[in-house]
């Protein structure tokens, strides 16, 4: 069975039928010249030109390397499939976009028009496995590893901090490289990490309260008398997560609940005095998958918190207000990068 293939012609076609259907009445898009381009005219007759540029597979990292600023033609990438990840790239630098599930953004002054709309979040066609680059344990430990510590580093030497093999951080990079998450240069030392938005997919595709590996407890002394009872506890057996250590860096609202990662959970519930609970549940414990979460915490009045990163992490694959809760964390962090994040010369595991 043949595979069909899509033609630079045939897209931008596809593309300016879409776009054409998602415009108000009365408006149209046309045929420019060059071909590779679309005329957008207004009910009024007043008409702008876009350069179409065809993308059949495009992934974020190669639009990041193909768009290193704003283009001096207003120009609109027309593809098959557009992910979230190349969506933000595109938009970052004011660059249109429009796919053929109905993903599409627009925004001209004369004629003035605005079009934003969504269409499908995942390849309703995807050419290959899904990548898993970024979601498993390895992975975890990896993007720990490139948020905490500035770069520049080599592989080799980012793998040493992330305690796993170079060929798995290699792969792990490369997924990455090609969301556009991490830069590196012709000898394969990463120089830049955009590690706001690599915490928030990380976030993204974990679920922190998996039922494999978190428990439900009600704490006879309440939330806090169970978080002040974590002084007396190994601090190598625990570490606070969710809304009690996002609370700490920058509080939303009263911590709606107690989230501890422990290496241990039974044993860590009968010293903190819980109870079971399917329902009503104020203390969550979760056991570590081993994929770094409980790698460089803080120690701060006597009790063990998770990294300003994992804490993040946690946050975005939290429910309720958690991912909220996450963003004012990364707000801070973003603001005293110098005040968590590990300079090269001090890098140490």
């Amino acid at each position: 069975m043949k595979t069909r293939t899509i033609t630079d012609a045939s897209l931008i076609e596809s593309g300016r039928g879409e776009l054409a259907r998602l415009l108000p009445p009365r408006w149209r898009v046309g045929v420019a010249t060059p071909p590779e381009a679309f005329l957008v005219g207004s009910p009024s007759g007043v008409e702008t030109r876009l350069m179409a540029d065809p993308r059949a597979d495009a992934t974020p990292g190669m639009l990041a390397a193909e768009y290193t600023g704003v283009p001096a033609e207003p120009t609109v990438v027309v593809a098959r499939y557009l992910s979230p990840r190349s969506r933000e790239v595109l938009e970052s630098k004011s660059v249109f976009y429009v796919d053929l599930t109905g993903n599409a953004w627009l925004s001209i002054d004369d004629p003035g028009l605005a079009v934003r709309t969504e269409g499908a979040q995942r390849d309703p066609a995807p050419r290959a496995r899904p990548d898993r680059g970024i979601s498993g344990k390895v992975a975890g430990r990896v993007i720990r590893a490139l948020a905490d510590f500035s770069p520049p580093y080599t592989v080799t030497e980012l793998a040493g901090i992330a305690k796993v093999s170079p060929g798995y951080c290699s792969r792990t990079l490369q997924a990455l490289e090609r969301e556009a998450l991490v830069h590196r240069d012709r000898r394969g030392t990463v120089q830049s990490v955009d590690w706001q938005d690599m915490l928030r997919r990380r976030g993204q595709i974990i679920r922190l309260f998996d039922p494999q590996r978190s428990s439900g407890w009600i704490a006879r002394a309440g939330m806090q008398g169970a978080l002040n009872k974590l002084t007396d506890v190994d601090p190598d057996t625990y570490a606070v997560t969710g809304p009690f250590a996002a609370g700490r860096v920058r509080a939303v609202a009263a911590p709606a609940g107690l989230v501890v990662y422990a290496t241990n959970p039974q044993t860590l519930a009968r010293d903190l005095d819980l109870i079971p609970a399917d329902v009503g549940a104020d203390v969550r414990l979760i056991a570590p998958t081993g994929a770094g979460e409980m790698a460089r915490p803080r120690s701060e009045d006597g009790i063990v918190w998770v990294g300003l990163s994992q804490l993040v992490i946690d946050s975005m694959g939290g429910p309720g207000r958690m991912p909220q809760e996450g963003e004012a964390v990364l707000d801070w962090m973003t603001a005293n990068e110098a005040a968590w994040r590990i300079e090269p010369e001090s890098n140490s595991v």
